[in-house]
């Protein structure tokens, strides 16, 4: 009887299995494609060069002043028509580029702006009437100094013109 199981149990056994064997293929089997990979093209590498950053240039504005100028006092006052004067014991200091205009206070005399440099052509700074005026231009660092060539005993004028 143990026969008979075991037989039987061979049986079913080899018969489930016979499904799980591949039929034998009919004809004559066709190769299958294989993927083969593109050959890549390696990037460009462009040398660059490392740039700095600007620096912004600051423009500054030439300043007008306007230093009025009488036969009593000589250099009175200084006042600037787009920021501000420092202008202590006659001294004016400013910066190259900027530019003066000497204004005549007095209605008795005419004046006569006069520079111990030589700057300016002395006929051309002479102020005839009240209100009339004389500009110079500083373009070069330096010390400067001006007078009244009418009453050389008044204080002049020190100009200190910064680059």
């Amino acid at each position: 009887m143990n026969f008979k199981i075991v037989s039987i149990f061979v049986i079913l056994l080899s018969l489930a299995f016979l499904g799980c064997v591949e039929p034998e293929p009919v004809g004559t089997p066709v190769p299958t494609a294989t993927p083969t990979a593109a050959p890549t093209a390696a990037p460009t590498v462009i040398p660059t060069t490392v740039q700095p950053t600007p620096t912004p240039t600051v423009t500054r504005t030439p300043k007008f002043y306007i230093s009025d100028v009488d036969d009593v006092y000589g250099f009175r006052k200084v006042t600037v028509l787009n920021g501000t004067a420092d202008y202590t014991n006659r001294t004016l200091t400013i910066n190259a580029s900027d530019t003066i205009r000497w204004r005549s206070l007095s209605e008795t005399y005419s004046l006569t702006i006069v520079s111990r440099e030589n700057l300016w052509d002395n006929s051309s700074s002479r102020l005839r009437y009240v209100l009339s005026y004389f500009n110079y231009t500083f373009t070069e660092p330096g010390s400067y100094e001006v007078y009244i060539k009418e009453f050389p005993k008044t204080a002049p004028q020190k100009i200190i013109v910064n680059p």
